[in-house]
């Protein structure tokens, strides 16, 4: 699958990633259900690789 952005566009969703997963690791250790840990785990390996692939791209 390929996916064309701008640099602007490319640039903002790399904000956004950098801004969610700290916030997405904190609810993590808020002390949720253990099956609703490993779901927002498996989301944030997810985003990791998607950030770090759009940080590629500069």
């Amino acid at each position: 699958m390929n996916l064309e952005l701008t640099d602007q566009e490319r640039d903002k969703l790399i904000e956004m990633l950098e801004n969610f997963i700290p916030n997405l690791r904190a609810e993590i250790a808020s002390g949720v259900k253990h099956d609703w840990k490993v779901k927002l785990h498996e989301e944030e390996d997810i985003l990791k690789v998607v950030l770090e692939k759009l940080k590629g791209l500069k």
